[in-house]
């Protein structure tokens, strides 16, 4: 009987994030929901014992360091501009990763959590353009994964993860149908990154491309991304400017001729001076000022020369995923972080050298890292939907060796 009720609890907790993985670009509600929801499953487990306790690993311990962190600069800065806000970003993305990772899910479930995310997105890209065409929205976004930085840092995650299944090796029969399908999402998902005109993201996903292309050594995926991009970028200049998609090569344009910085530029450069100013004062280096709570930096007391042109109310984070970290949760919430990305990137290396790097979760791997921290030298830290989306992929890639271990056990 006790086996029969884990059972139904694994299975309920699966679909639970399958339905998250469909849900999250695009429904803030069901959303919240289904992470109540996995959390109330995870306290039914250890009240009823059915968590099998342990010395946690090093990722685990990576994840226990980046939630004991930000719950202790949001205890001693409270009360934060955005309450909660930070903690439950954090423990969002804490509780999903280890409930997969733990979990060490078979290639099947893995693939079908995938399956869902790709369709989530491909829906969430038509929502969006209804949105723009009907209703009058001014840019292509997912209807609930933030501004349009953000939304365009969510493609690129998983795009990168489509193109992986779509291309590598994936440890299961997938019929050529099936694969077309894989591809026919990429092409929609790259067309969408260039619609969404958000520069960060787009030389993210490029540059992640890219690369991937040279690990390859394969002529035909560097022919592949080379097609993809000319065609996407192509429908993006050639379309009206109905997605307002040509600001991307506008502001690019607009600062090699006048060799100045267009106005968004100026914005992620003031805050960046504000970051380090604040940082500077070192009255906050251990735990920093609290999560999501950069914008309750008084900049009025500070003195800047040249003086700042930034809006006070612009003041919403550093526009650098690291900077921000740093002044929301001091030099201990910044190492949390650095040291789960460290983890996983000897977990990718050591992959790539035992010559495992074909398989999509390896190439997935890449893009959940690489996109948003590319990104985030540049735009939106690492929090709210795309993060979260990150931690699933990574967390699945991490989590496939525990099955191969679960395997060679047997």
């Amino acid at each position: 009987m006790r086996a029969a009720g884990m059972a139904r609890l694994d299975r309920a907790e699966y679909f639970l994030l399958c339905a998250l993985a469909l849900v999250l670009p695009i429904l803030e509600m069901p959303k919240n929901l289904i992470l109540f929801l996995l959390l109330l499953l995870t306290v039914i487990r250890i009240v009823g014992r059915d968590i099998t306790w342990r010395w946690p690993d090093r990722v685990e311990t990576s994840l226990l360091f980046i939630l004991a962190v930000c719950i202790l600069s949001t205890a001693i800065n409270w009360p934060l501009v955005n309450g909660l806000k930070g903690l439950k970003d954090t423990l969002s993305q804490v509780l999903v990763f280890w409930l997969i990772y733990r979990a060490g899910y078979s290639d099947k479930k893995n693939y079908g959590l995938a399956a869902l995310v790709a369709v989530g997105v491909v829906f969430g890209l038509g929502w969006g353009i209804v949105n723009v065409l009907q209703f009058g929205q001014g840019q292509l976004q997912f209807h609930s994964a933030g501004i349009v930085s953000q939304s365009a840092i969510y493609l690129g995650v998983a795009f990168i993860m489509t193109l992986a299944v779509a291309w590598g090796d994936v440890a299961m029969v997938i019929t050529r149908r099936i694969r077309v399908l894989w591809w026919l999402g990429t092409v929609v998902m790259v067309i969408g990154l260039f619609l969404m005109g958000s520069r960060g993201p787009i030389a993210a996903v490029l540059i992640t491309g890219f690369v991937l292309a040279i690990m390859a050594g394969k002529r035909h995926l560097w022919l592949v991304l080379t097609g993809l991009v000319g065609v996407a970028l192509a429908l993006a200049v050639a379309l009206p400017d109905r997605f307002s998609q040509h600001r991307a090569l506008e502001k690019t344009w607009q600062t090699i001729a006048t060799v100045a910085l267009v106005a968004a530029d100026q914005e992620r450069y003031d805050n960046w001076r504000i970051a380090i100013r604040r940082i500077a004062q070192g009255d906050s280096l251990v735990l920093g000022i609290g999560p999501r709570n950069f914008a309750a930096i008084d900049q009025a007391k500070m003195h800047f020369d040249p003086p700042l042109t930034i809006n006070p109310g612009r003041l919403n984070h550093a526009h650098n995923m690291f900077l921000n970290k740093l002044v929301e949760e001091g030099i201990l919430g910044l190492a949390a972080l650095l040291f789960f990305f460290w983890l996983v990137l000897v977990k990718l290396a050591r992959d790539r050298r035992d010559n495992r790097w074909q398989h999509w979760l390896w190439m997935a791997g890449i893009g959940a890292l690489a996109v948003p921290v590319i990104a985030g030298f540049f735009a939106t830290p690492w929090y709210q939907e795309h993060a979260l989306l990150a931690m699933v992929v990574l967390a699945m890639y991490l989590g496939s060796e525990r099955q191969v271990a679960r395997r060679l056990s047997v």
